[in-house]
């Protein structure tokens, strides 16, 4: 039986989300309830799907005062087999 409990404040120390887990839920419930975290939980929602945000940031700075390593997109494994063409 699961019980109710209010922390003092929250820190996030994980994704919230992985190939076994998923808790964008308690992340919308923390924000909703407005529980202080040492993290910002509005950044960390913003941050949950990386290469978007660091890619808009480098259209924001620029290439040269915000590089990144190249990256490839692939909709799924079986699109990685084909050779890449510039």
């Amino acid at each position: 039986m699961a019980g109710t409990f209010r922390p003092d404040f929250l820190l996030v120390r994980q994704h919230m989300r992985d190939a076994n887990a998923d808790f964008r839920n308690l992340l919308l419930g923390f924000k909703y309830g407005g529980l202080p975290s040492v993290n910002s939980l509005h950044s960390i929602y913003n941050f949950q799907d990386k290469p978007w945000v660091l890619i808009q940031i480098q259209k924001r700075l620029g290439k040269e005062n915000f590089p990144l390593t190249e990256q490839n997109y692939y909709p799924n494994h079986k699109e990685m087999r084909k050779p890449i063409t510039y």
